[in-house]
C-alpha cells in the first residue's frame, strides 16, 4: 500500500452529483479526490431532464450553452387518449422573464456526465475509476478512508467525506443515518429507442388512460425517444422477470397508436421508492443526491436536486476549509437541503398521483378536465409564474433560514 494520500474533500461516487460537486470545488480551488467503483461514466441515458436552475449553475462554469447544444428543447406536450390527440400544452414561453433558460432541456444523463467529466479533465483533474470505498473513520480532525483500487488498497486522509454514492450509499450506512419512506408497488418501465409514427419529433407526447400513462420524450437524433410508463396494479410479476416484448406490448396497448419501435438502446424496469435521510450530515461526513433522497421520476427533479445539493455544500465547505467561516456554517447544509428534500418528495408524489392515480377524482381531472383547458393553461401569467419556478427549481430559496436571519440589522446605521 502506498503512503496515505491527503486531500481536502473525498467524494464517493462519480455520477452527475459527484462530478458536478467536484466541478464546484475546482471552481473554489479546493482539493479533492473522486472515487468511483465503475470503470467510467454511465453508458445509459437514465435521467434526461435538465432544469433551469441546473443550467444556471452550469452557466457559472461555462457549460450551459454546450449542454443546450447537446440536448433537445421541447416546447409543447400533446395529450393523447384512445389514440387521439385531445389537448396540447404549450410551454414555449413558460419561463420567459423568469430565467435565462426558460425551458426544460432533454439531455441524457450520460451526456451530462460527459460534459462534467470533460470539464474536470480540461482542468487536469480526473476520477479514480474502478475504486471502491472499503471503510472510513472520522474524528475531530478529519477522516481516514480505506479505498480498494484495481491494483492495491489505498489510505486517504481528508478533512471531509461526501457520499454521492446512490440509494444504497455505503457512506450513509457508515454514518448511521436512516433512510425512511415507502415504495410504490407498481412497476415502472423505461426504454430508449427509435419510433416510427406520424407524430412530430419536437413534441413530448403523453398518453393517458384511466389508471396509467405512457410518455414519449424526444431525444437528440432522428426518431429517438425516451419512453416511460407503468404497469397496472394487478400485474403479478417480479420486475426482473419482465421481458422487453412485454414492455413494447404495454406501450402499444396503452398508447393505442400506430407505431413501430425499433433500435432499442436499453430498457429497464423498476419500482419507485420515495425516501429521504433523517439528516444530511454526521460529523465530517455529508450526503448529496440519491444517497440522501429518492422519489418518483415525475417532474424530472432527481438529478437536478442532487446537483443543487452539491452546489449548496461546495461553497460552504470552501469557506470553512479556507478558514473564512466557522464550522457552524456547515450545519445550514442540513437545515436547507433536508427541508427541500421533504418538500420534493411531497411534490413528486402528487405529480405521480395525478399522472397514474386510480381514484375517481384523479381520473376525472386527468382525462376530462386537463385536455380541454390545456391549450389555454400556460397562457395565464398566474399559472406560468407558479408552475415554472416549481418545476425548474428556480423558486427554491432559504429566506426563512438561519443564514437569512438579520435580526439586529436595523441597529447598524
Amino acid at each position: 500500500m502506498d503512503a496515505t494520500r491527503s486531500t481536502d474533500v473525498l467524494i464517493i461516487g462519480a455520477g452527475p452529483t459527484g462530478l458536478s460537486f467536484a466541478c464546484q470545488l475546482l471552481r473554489y480551488g479546493i482539493d479533492f479526490i473522486v472515487v468511483e467503483k465503475n470503470e467510467g461514466i454511465t453508458p445509459y441515458s437514465k435521467a434526461i431532464g435538465v432544469q433551469a436552475r441546473t443550467l444556471e449553475i452550469f452557466d457559472q462554469i461555462g457549460l450551459a450553452q454546450e449542454a443546450v447544444k447537446r440536448g433537445t428543447i421541447t416546447d409543447r406536450a400533446r395529450l393523447i387518449m384512445d389514440g387521439e390527440i385531445r389537448g396540447e400544452l404549450d410551454f414555449s414561453n413558460i419561463g420567459k422573464g423568469l430565467s435565462p433558460f426558460p425551458f426544460v432541456l432533454m439531455l441524457e444523463q450520460s451526456k451530462t456526465e460527459h460534459l462534467l467529466y470533460e470539464y474536470l479533465r480540461s482542468h487536469e483533474r480526473d476520477v479514480w475509476w474502478n475504486a471502491e470505498l472499503e471503510s472510513f473513520a472520522q474524528d475531530a480532525d478529519g477522516v481516514v478512508a480505506q479505498v480498494r483500487t484495481s491494483n492495491e488498497n489505498q489510505a486517504i486522509s481528508a478533512k471531509y467525506i461526501v457520499g454521492c454514492d446512490g440509494p444504497k450509499s455505503p457512506v450513509r450506512h457508515a454514518l448511521g443515518l436512516t433512510f425512511e419512506g415507502s415504495t410504490f408497488e407498481r412497476i415502472f418501465y423505461v426504454a430508449d429507442a427509435q419510433v416510427d409514427w406520424h407524430m412530430s419529433h419536437d413534441t413530448l407526447h403523453v398518453c393517458f388512460s384511466p389508471d396509467s400513462f405512457v410518455v414519449f420524450f424526444p431525444l437528440k437524433g432522428e426518431k429517438r425517444y425516451r419512453i416511460v410508463g407503468v404497469f397496472p396494479e394487478e400485474l403479478n410479476k417480479d420486475q426482473d422477470d419482465i421481458l422487453y416484448e412485454e414492455i413494447e406490448t404495454r406501450i402499444k396497448t396503452e398508447s393505442q397508436l400506430d407505431l413501430d419501435i425499433h433500435d432499442v438502446e436499453w430498457f429497464s424496469t423498476y419500482k419507485v421508492h420515495t425516501r429521504h435521510v433523517n439528516k444530511f450530515s454526521a460529523g465530517r461526513g455529508f450526503l448529496a443526491g440519491d444517497s440522501a433522497h429518492i422519489h418518483t421520476p415525475a417532474g424530472a427533479q432527481g438529478m437536478n436536486t442532487g446537483i443543487q445539493d452539491g452546489y449548496n455544500l461546495a461553497w460552504k465547505l470552501a469557506l470553512v476549509i479556507r478558514r473564512q467561516a466557522g464550522e457552524k456554517l456547515l450545519e445550514t447544509y442540513n437545515e436547507e437541503r433536508l427541508e427541500n428534500a421533504r418538500r420534493l418528495l411531497s411534490t413528486t408524489d402528487r405529480f405521480f398521483g395525478f399522472a397514474a392515480g386510480t381514484d375517481w377524482l384523479m381520473n376525472f381531472l386527468r382525462l376530462h378536465v386537463l385536455p380541454p383547458i390545456a391549450k389555454h393553461l400556460f397562457s395565464l401569467d398566474a399559472v406560468r409564474n407558479f408552475a415554472f419556478p416549481v418545476i425548474s427549481q428556480i423558486g427554491i430559496n432559504y429566506r426563512h433560514g438561519s443564514l437569512s436571519n438579520h435580526a439586529g440589522d436595523e441597529d447598524l446605521k
